[in-house]
């Protein structure tokens, strides 16, 4: 806990009516804390908006082997921010075709060597290196880097499915692909050719079930004759076989691209995954990678990875492969606003807030009373009202700055530390029980206004209480282990507690 940014938070957060929006981030860095001011700027922008970069995704391109391919796309950035996909639009060209093709969106390999991609739009010219290597041999097909990710991309080993602990309808698989080994061992060896049919491969049960063939409780996962359906049937052509030695893990996935600002409803951009390997390999996984968004109306994502825009607003649309999830920000706005933004000058939270504002296209609202600030600082601080004699003696203050001066005085307060003590105390289920006598859950809480008082860093707390020992009496931070005393349901405590993380489902 740092008072410097509990400050200037309040400053904000009191100030300003930001609009519902909250800033998340580091500490501010030791500034004066100046109350922030807001222009209103009422004329039109004085120049139009022009078009003035493009980019290439991904940014680097690398194709190992005959059957490796990757899915390009191209964005065009506005001087005011808008983005645009015009990856349909862009007249691509290779530098060397004896390298690499085209065949639409995807680049294939030809011959080992390297070469640019080259794209314009509208004047605007843009190239990434494309580096192909071993393009005369074939990647035989992996069970943990080709039919795990099916299965995973599918839903097949989710928690809901055969993910479960008990798995689903008498065939479980590990929870998102964790063991593929123990995977490989229940498809192919559990119950002898039931799951797979070296002799019909095509007749498979695995085969079978993931397109509707057969009865199948989760429904159809796969088309017939698509990219996944040919990768398993192959697979099990080829006699469904194990990986030979350990296989490459992933070390990273890119999402590209990082940020879209998108103008309208309806208007869309594709987005491009690439996974690297540990032996230094990358691969085009868009077609195997999860995708989901938190915010379905102002940025829908399909399973392809195109996002839609909605209505406005702001959202993350998240890519999940293996066991690496990214995501992106895409921000929606309305078509055609006529927006001057306003100019705010303040502290750091101020220049945050103004900035996210102003890529939504909103201007803040104006600076509240006096009277509206005394009472909101009251109440936020030390959770009770002004008395009489502060409200007249704030309001006949004329000096510039008050408010600072009283958020200061507030913050040492005897109260503040209460009120923070009590909601900790609540996550802390700190009360007397048959185990914990009232004077122990006493003293518990008293050290914990304390730690408050004194201004102690929170994860400095956390280390006290999650290594404390001792009695009850002489070390109060002790009970923290007394309150729960089942180990497991102690560490769901720390995750959701400390870490914002439920793991109890």
């Amino acid at each position: 806990m740092n008072m410097q940014s509990i400050r200037m938070t309040l400053l904000f957060g009191l100030g300003i009516a930001a609009s519902g929006l909250q800033i998340f981030g580091q500490d501010a860095p030791p500034e004066t804390t100046t109350p922030a001011t807001v222009t209103p700027v009422t004329a039109a922008p004085a120049t139009v908006p022009v078009w003035e970069s493009l980019a290439i995704y991904p940014t680097e391109i690398g194709l190992e082997l005959a059957n490796d391919s990757q899915s390009i796309s191209a964005m065009v950035t506005r001087s005011d921010g808008i983005t645009k996909d015009v990856s349909n639009e862009v007249a691509w060209k290779l530098e060397n075709e004896a390298f690499a093709s085209l065949d639409g969106l995807v680049l294939k390999p030809k011959g080992d060597g390297e070469t640019k991609l080259l794209a314009e739009w509208q004047g605007l010219k843009s190239n990434v290196s494309v580096k192909v290597s071993r393009s005369q041999e074939s990647r035989p097909i992996s069970f943990h880097t080709d039919i795990m990710p099916i299965l995973t991309r599918s839903g097949c080993n989710t928690g809901s499915c055969h993910g479960a602990a008990r798995g689903k309808d008498g065939f479980r698989l590990s929870l998102f692909g964790y063991d593929p080994n123990g995977d490989y061992q229940r498809i192919t060896r559990e119950i002898g050719i039931r799951r797979i049919n070296l002799a019909r491969p095509d007749q498979s049960l695995i085969l079978l079930k993931s397109i509707g063939a057969v009865q199948h409780s989760g429904g159809k996962k796969i088309e017939p004759g698509s990219k996944h359906y040919q990768t398993i049937l192959k697979w099990l052509e080829n006699g469904a076989q194990a990986d030979q030695g350990a296989p490459p893990t992933v070390s990273r996935v890119d999402f590209f691209p990082k940020q879209i600002v998108l103008e309208g409803e309806g208007v869309k951009q594709r987005m491009i995954a690439v996974a690297h390997y540990s032996d230094g390999t990358s691969r085009d996984v868009n077609d195997l990678t999860s995708y989901s968004t938190n915010n379905e109306q102002s940025a829908a994502v399909d399973a392809t990875g195109v996002v839609t825009s909605g209505a406005r607003g702001e959202a993350f649309v998240m890519a999940r492969y293996d066991t690496h999830t990214v995501g992106s920000q895409v921000l929606a706005l309305p078509a055609g606003i006529n927006f001057a933004a306003s100019r705010v000058t303040g502290n750091y939270i101020d220049r945050l807030v103004a900035d996210k504002l102003e890529k939504l296209r909103l201007n803040p609202s104006d600076l509240c009373t006096d009277e509206e600030f005394l009472r909101r600082v009251t109440i936020d601080i030390v959770g009770m009202l002004p008395t009489e004699e502060e409200y007249e003696a704030f309001l006949n203050d004329p000096s510039l700055g008050k408010r600072t001066k009283r958020i200061d005085d507030l913050l040492e307060r005897k109260e503040f530390s209460e009120i923070w003590a009590m909601k900790w105390a609540e996550l802390l289920m700190i009360k007397s029980t048959n185990t914990v006598s009232y004077k122990a859950a006493f003293m518990y809480n008293s050290w914990l206004t304390n730690q408050i008082a004194a201004n102690v860093p929170i994860d400095k707390i956390v280390q006290k209480l999650l290594s404390s020992s001792g009695g009850v009496f002489k070390e109060a931070t002790t009970n923290f282990y007394q309150i729960e005393t089942d180990t497991l349901k102690t560490s769901e405590n720390v995750a959701q507690v400390f870490m914002g993380i439920r793991t109890q489902c």
